[in-house]
């Protein structure tokens, strides 16, 4: 059909500006949701950032105080972030303090996302390992190149019990050692501080129950299983000592156990050790209710050997050693 034989003529001025008008009202609707989309996902990212630090300031409190109090003379030396869009991954650095000597003790790494979960990426700390040749009646445990402290509970009757202060004669001065003595029975905090005046660096609190004990017992009567029975340092509970004199050095574990239990990553745990230490709660946790049954001491040869005749001590096993001055 002709444009003569149209009933009404085009309009062509109006159909383009109906054109522009519809290009305006959809790069409007464009903008409106990049905009939109924009701020949704600022907003979402926001509001996982503020969940990925509430889920790192939450967790690695709760790590920092689970780790305050497993593990013989081993410290945290803070954890460093590398964050990425979405996630971060949190190294902690372990360390052994002897005498003013850092050792290195290993690193745990872990993974925090937006989402607010967790998960261990690696452990360094994955534990000890045994070394020597099998004909040795005694294969120590070692860890990071160091030798790892044993620990002996006083009420299992283990077939040999090692000494190893003899050793000490063999140092020189410039070596610095830290050593786990292990008592004859349980003490308070008060008779262990007069035994050892100086040089304590760490308590080791018995938190075995009785089941623990018999367990234990049993294993060290089997040739099979008595090294079993002989404690770690990886898995013995303690604090370290304080170095105000006037502080007593045990009110840190029990104010961290105290906030573990109630709230965060190691609730369970930490509930079951305060009952462990409270014999199911029939007691109150206090530094007076803590038994002591075994200590770290740190110093030269020298100075450690001012406990080779201590009676409460009945097993003394050789940990980390160092160059004072490399």
């Amino acid at each position: 059909m002709s444009d003569e034989n149209e009933f009404l003529p085009r309009d062509y001025e109006f159909e383009g500006l109906v054109k522009k008008a519809r290009r305006k009202t959809l790069l409007k609707m464009i903008i409106i949701s990049v905009i939109s989309s924009v701020v949704v996902l600022g907003g979402l990212y926001l509001l996982g950032s503020y969940v990925l630090q509430q889920t790192i300031e939450k967790e690695t409190n709760a790590e920092m105080g689970w780790s305050s109090l497993q593990g013989a003379n081993v410290e945290s030396m803070g954890t460093q972030f590398n964050y990425t869009p979405f996630s971060a991954t949190g190294t902690t650095e372990f360390v052994k303090n002897v005498e003013g000597v850092l050792i290195p003790w290993g690193e745990r790494h872990d993974v925090y996302t937006m989402f607010g979960t967790s998960k261990r990426e690696s452990l360094s700390m994955s534990g000890p390992s045994k070394m020597g040749s099998i004909d040795d009646e005694r294969l120590p445990f070692y860890y990071e190149g160091q030798r790892v402290m044993e620990f002996y509970h006083p009420d299992v009757q283990y077939v040999k019990v090692y000494d190893d202060r003899s050793t000490l004669s063999k140092m020189n001065e410039t070596t610095v050692a830290e050593m786990a003595f292990s008592f004859d029975q349980a003490y308070s905090i008060q008779e262990v501080q007069k035994l050892f005046p100086d040089h304590v660096a760490w308590y080791w609190v018995d938190t075995f129950t009785k089941k623990d004990v018999k367990e234990m017992s049993n294993q060290a009567r089997d040739k099979n299983m008595e090294e079993t029975a002989i404690i770690n340092g990886f898995d013995v509970y303690g604090f370290p000592n304080s170095p105000r004199p006037d502080t007593d050095p045990s009110l840190p574990f029990i104010s961290t156990l105290n906030m573990l239990k109630k709230d965060g990553k190691y609730e369970r745990e930490a509930s079951n050790l305060y009952n462990d230490l409270t014999t199911n709660k029939k007691r109150k946790l206090t530094p007076d209710s803590l038994k002591i049954i075994g200590v770290v001491v740190t110093g030269k040869p020298s100075e450690l050997k001012a406990y080779m005749k201590t009676s409460a001590v009945r097993g003394a096993v050789l940990g980390a050693t160092a160059n004072k001055y490399e």
